[in-house]
């Protein structure tokens, strides 16, 4: 898609495209073991991969997509062993966190720049700043978000790009910053690709 690669060139930094599936595409790379979402975006960089449940190894991921409406005591008790957080505040920010409501979801292509429902990217500040100016010039307004620290990358920012059609950010969780190589300082974001002709 001629957008995405205009809209990188643009803005900076490299963009990521994530595709929704119903139906696991034919011709596509599987990945070789199971790995969270969120290092999926990282290892896309050499080359689109598509995960269906099995693939990904994240309760959080499988919450956020979809595949299973809780997160399970084990990674509950990680979320709470990560951020200090007592369990009545980790159940309500999952609780809080944006899902995938579409049963016939049964797969993910990250690196997708053909026909990918979002853009993810993990965006040093100045690109941040240059994506907020471009939204500023093209929309009159400020860019309200909610940003979270609980499954950040795969709920927050795909599932919520997804799901809401609207621009989402998050500074990482500790599971996205340990395993899914995002630097520090780097943020995620995630952007629907309806918008892309906004932007041109």
């Amino acid at each position: 898609m001629n957008e995405i690669r205009a809209f990188e060139r643009r803005m900076g930094g490299r963009w990521t495209g994530v595709s929704f599936h119903r139906q696991i595409p034919r011709d596509t790379r599987k990945v070789d073991q199971s790995m969270p979402f969120c290092k999926a975006v990282t290892v896309s960089n050499t080359g689109a991969l598509t995960l269906a449940r099995e693939d990904i190894n994240c309760p959080g991921a499988w919450r956020s997509f979809g595949w299973q409406s809780e997160v399970g005591s084990s990674f509950m008790d990680k979320i709470i062993r990560r951020t200090g957080f007592s369990q009545p505040v980790a159940e309500k920010l999952i609780r809080e966190t944006p899902a995938i409501d579409d049963a016939d979801i049964v797969g993910v292509t990250v690196g997708d720049y053909e026909t990918p429902d979002i853009l993810i990217s993990y965006l040093q500040p100045a690109h941040a700043m240059r994506f907020l100016l471009l939204w500023q010039a093209v929309y009159q307004s400020t860019l309200d978000v909610s940003i979270s620290s609980v499954m950040a990358v795969c709920g927050s920012v795909a599932a919520g790009a997804y799901s809401t059609q609207k621009v989402c950010c998050s500074f990482g969780c500790p599971e996205s910053r340990r395993q899914g190589g995002i630097g520090r300082d780097r943020l995620a974001i995630g952007i629907p690709t309806g918008l892309l002709r906004e932007f041109s």
